[in-house]
């Protein structure tokens, strides 16, 4: 760099200029703000990142972020999380309307020239002519003799493609995967158990939305749970069980307590499995998370949770990796997990099944709706998936389940009509990710500083039945 060794008088005025406003400012007061590192923007920054960009990201990580790492906002935003009068709420993915129903599968006219038909048949009689992005309702799938797929809809039949030639999209959202035979009909959200203290009103719970027709998707329970998920399971046979101990060989916590010195991770794995065993042993549960929002770098994580695969799979046994909280992974480094997808993709724990994916989502702040906060927050799983589209393809069918979902950080306990309304919101955002099997709502059971949403059972099983009920 060349430096000039002459000094104008008009740098020494700027000079004095900007001394004077740098102690302007320092006088006045600021706003708190959780800070994280964002990377510099590039000079495109909407263009998705190529796999040599991925691969060349920073490969360790020093320990998990505790908040997210966001894209630059746009100018004269303030994106969060900030504490503050200036926060400016990330824009949903999905708008969310004023009355929201499960979302039904739709399927779109891609050409121009497609007609309905009367029968699932090229020889049958047209019922109508289809208009180019035209949006109609589906309510069955077939396939005629030459394999032709199509959908019925309110107007007739509607050819998805023939000759290899695409004539219409179907959405990608859960209900076109029930019809297709690819999801249980059963209820995105589930429940977090704490314990034994609120049984009654879960097998309630259980039982009401199983005689409506709609039973409940998924139950997680800790310690103390495991007579409760046993007998739902009974009593709803379809609802998928997530069992966590958090009593282990280190006494009662999350993680390894030597997991911050990242001891070798494939001799940890069998000792903290080993220790796990005599609880999982209690509840036969169809997946088991074996560790909950662990500060250790994601290459230690990635081959601590490749061991406890081979372990599980010894056992006969699911996992459920990671249970990163909100926010989470840091996806500068998100590669360094790369390693224990490819093998839960390589390595199936049952037949026909996977290990899945857990994850945490709360909006950090007691007066939002987790449905109404940032997707680097509630939506995490959005941004996973979109990564490993690029990175690994194959990984993104995983299964994905959110084992943790409530308002603020899961102890000031918010009104009944707000906690039913973001379960509520929450399953019609999670409807267009059919990679995401269900969720935990936090949480039922009395004990310790965590809020016990029990008594807002009975209003939410109405809630729920409404909803997937209601006809516009």
């Amino acid at each position: 760099m060349n430096i000039h060794t002459k000094f104008k008088p008009l740098g020494l005025v700027a000079l004095l200029a900007g001394l004077i406003l740098l102690a302007a400012c320092a006088e006045q007061q600021s706003i708190a703000v959780y800070v994280t590192p964002t990377p510099v923007p590039s000079a495109t920054p909407d263009d998705p990142p190529t796999p040599a960009q991925i691969a060349a990201q920073p490969t360790t990580d020093p320990a998990i972020t505790p908040l997210p790492t966001p894209l630059p906002p746009p100018p004269g935003v303030t994106f969060g999380p900030i504490t503050g009068p200036q926060y400016t709420p990330e824009p949903l993915h999905t708008a969310l309307p004023p009355t929201v129903s499960v979302q039904p599968c739709r399927a779109r006219v891609v050409v121009v020239g497609a007609s309905l038909y009367t029968a699932p048949d090229f020889t049958a009689p047209v019922a109508r002519p289809a208009v180019e992005r035209e949006l109609l309702t589906v309510s069955q799938f077939t396939a005629d003799a030459a394999g032709n797929p199509w959908a019925s809809t309110p107007d007739g039949w509607l050819p998805l493609s023939a000759e290899g030639r695409a004539l219409a999209e179907v959405a990608d959202v859960r209900a076109c995967e029930i019809l297709r035979g690819r999801e249980p009909n059963t209820t995105l959200l589930g429940l977090h158990i704490l314990n034994e203290r609120s049984q009654a009103e879960i097998l309630t719970f259980v039982r009401r939305m199983k005689d409506a027709g709609y039973p409940v998707g998924t139950l997680k329970g800790l310690n103390g749970s495991e007579q409760t998920l046993t007998q739902a399971k009974a009593i709803s046979p379809e609802t998928v069980i997530v069992y966590r101990s958090i009593l282990t060989p280190d006494g009662m916590g999350d993680c390894p307590a030597d997991i911050r010195q990242e001891p070798d991770p494939a001799a940890t794995a069998r000792r903290w499995l080993d220790g796990l065993k005599p609880y999982w042993d209690q509840v036969n549960a169809d997946y088991y998370e074996f560790m909950n929002e662990c500060p250790a770098s994601l290459r230690w994580i990635a081959e601590f949770s490749i061991e406890a695969m081979k372990i599980a799979n010894e056992q006969g046994r699911c996992l459920l990796l990671f249970s990163f909280p909100g926010g989470n992974p840091d996806m500068q480094v998100f590669n360094d997990l790369l390693p224990a997808y490819q093998y839960a993709l390589d390595n199936p724990c049952a037949p026909g099944r996977t290990h899945g994916i857990a994850l945490h989502a709360y909006s950090l702040e007691d007066t939002r709706l987790t449905s109404e906060s940032d997707v680097w927050i509630a939506l995490r799983h959005r941004v996973l998936h979109e990564r490993l589209l690029l990175a690994l393809p194959a990984a993104a069918t995983l299964p994905v389940y959110i084992t943790e979902m409530g308002i603020g950080g899961g102890t000031f306990l918010p009104p009944c009509e707000l906690i039913i309304r973001d379960a509520l919101q929450y399953t019609y955002q999670l409807e267009e990710d059919p990679y995401v099997k269900g969720f935990h709502l936090w949480n039922v059971g009395s004990g310790a500083q965590w809020y016990d949403i029990t008594p807002c059972l009975p209003d939410l099983t109405d809630a729920l039945i409404r909803y997937y009920t209601f006809k516009p």
